[in-house]
């Protein structure tokens, strides 16, 4: 199936791209400490350059107003100028640990370490005050939160010095259990579903790519690597997302692109792209609009599905 160009941009070389939650935009992070919103066009709508010493996972309001900012031991609030409206401490991260950040409609979500051990803590939006602090355990070094779409609950995809990768699901209100989905599966949480009644998780370095229940982690469908892709030695990359409600586009480890079906994750196509169109990264959204991106060169391309017909 053919992809329709909707947009090219160069930008600065990248450290990280990602959908902006509850927001038609995108957040792309320069190696230069540059943090900008972009729209679905490519075209800068915000910029603000980072605190010096930034560290981790950034995220930014859904009206685009206000920016939160990760440093080793602080979670920094910008104005959209970059002016500090409040900042969180916390105990400093080590080496190569860092925290991450999201917003809801309940405030914003960090990832933080602390002298009792790595806590998940709801800020408050206006004054930084902790409403919500939840335990994360084992230790971690890095991470990603993941909205829900009910704005309670929170998907938090963790990495560990045990080399293994976690899932974890929390919630802002009602139980203080922070439950990990399913206990000792190595794999990453990419995604939730619009009806908030599915996850999505790509493995590492080996296994399936699958949809599991939400919350429970009762795997739902599981599609091998070797039933997609021609080359044994050719597995499941990190990144995958929702583009439909009945969609799922995930990429390869040789820089495929395939489209599979929800629920089942049957493969439904790969996706054709023009010869120079990168394909290093791979950031979904679940209205049917995805980005690929050149890391180095900060080459980055908006597609939708060509029409048919």
């Amino acid at each position: 199936m053919r992809a329709q160009l909707l947009a090219r941009a160069t930008l600065p070389s990248l450290w990280s791209l990602d959908r902006i939650p509850g927001a038609a935009a995108w957040l792309a992070h320069g190696v230069d400490g540059s943090l900008v919103v972009l729209d679905d066009s490519l075209a800068a709508v915000r910029e603000i350059r980072l605190p010096g010493d930034w560290k981790g996972g950034h995220s930014v309001t859904p009206d685009l107003a206000r920016f939160v900012a990760s440093t080793p031991d602080r979670v920094v609030v910008l104005d959209a100028d970059g002016t500090e409206a409040w900042s969180h401490p916390h105990v400093p991260w080590q080496a190569e640990e860092a925290g991450s950040s999201a917003v809801t409609a309940a405030g914003i979500w960090a990832v933080v370490r602390t002298a009792e051990g790595d806590r998940c803590v709801l800020l408050d939006a206006a004054d930084g005050a902790p409403r919500v602090i939840r335990p994360v355990a084992p230790a971690t070094i890095g991470s990603e939160l993941i909205p829900h779409p009910d704005g309670v609950h929170l998907g938090l995809a963790a990495s560990h010095a045990d080399d293994a990768y976690r899932i974890f699901v929390l919630a802002s209100a009602g139980s203080e259990e922070v439950a990990e989905v399913p206990p000792g599966e190595s794999r990453v949480l990419t995604d939730i579903h619009a009806s908030g009644l599915m996850m999505l998780t790509t493995p590492i370095e080996a296994g399936p790519l699958s949809l599991v229940r939400f919350p429970d982690g009762a795997v739902i469908a599981a599609r091998p690597s070797e039933q997609v892709f021609p080359d044994p030695d050719e597995v499941f990359d990190i990144y995958a997302g929702f583009l439909r409600r009945d969609l799922v586009l995930a990429a390869s480890s040789g820089e495929r692109h395939v489209l599979f079906s929800v629920p089942d994750l049957r493969a439904v196509a790969e996706i054709e792209y023009p010869e120079d169109a990168p394909r290093e990264w791979l950031v979904v959204r679940s209205d049917g609009i995805w980005l690929t991106a050149d890391a180095e060169s900060g080459t980055v391309c908006a597609w939708t599905l060509e029409s048919v017909g």
